[in-house]
């Protein structure tokens, strides 16, 4: 079992190993690989996915405890936590299909709406729960994290909004999905 430490830098590193398998397909389609040659040259040229995908290969930080929390999540929590993100911060206006696991959360969605009130700060273009998640973990771990949809899903930037607002959002959508 991979501790917190080594997860975030296999995380850093080898990005390929847990993106969206379009990204793969993409570098192969382009280089006229098949999938497993394309894995098998991503074991020794590693800077040809980071070239692919517009990062550039650096040395892994300190893991960022912030965004640890989120990779510790299952996929299925990672949806629930972008669903409950925009839920309280988009309201109505969410997603138009919201499932059961979200709508049970409504009246505590409707509580923390009111406390941080994302219509005074909210950017008018996050009108996506992945572009909170992006402006929350920052610009540093964006250019990762965002390989975790097909490529084109979302750009590379994302808009600006108050960190500490943020940081309240996402440290109580992590709170209520530990709480039973």
């Amino acid at each position: 079992m991979q501790g917190a430490h080594e997860r975030w830098i296999q995380w850093w590193c080898a990005p390929w190993e847990w993106a969206h398998p379009d990204w793969r397909s993409r570098l192969a389609e382009r280089h006229g690989l098949t999938l497993p040659d394309c894995d098998a040259l991503l074991g020794s040229h590693r800077t040809l996915f980071f070239e692919h995908v517009g990062i550039a290969p650096s040395q892994p930080p300190e893991p960022v405890s912030q965004l640890m929390q989120w990779l510790a999540l299952e996929t299925s929590q990672q949806g629930q936590a972008l669903a409950l993100a925009e839920r309280i911060c988009l309201g109505g206006a969410a997603a138009s299909v919201v499932d059961a696991a979200v709508l049970a959360h409504e009246p505590w969605c409707r509580a923390v709406a009111k406390a941080l009130r994302p219509g005074a700060w909210l950017h008018p273009d996050a009108v996506d729960g992945r572009l909170l998640l992006g402006a929350w973990a920052g610009e540093s771990c964006w250019s990762r994290l965002r390989l975790q949809w097909p490529p084109g899903a979302l750009g590379a930037q994302f808009p600006e909004m108050p960190s500490n607002k943020l940081q309240t959002l996402w440290q109580s959508i992590f709170w209520r999905l530990a709480t039973p």
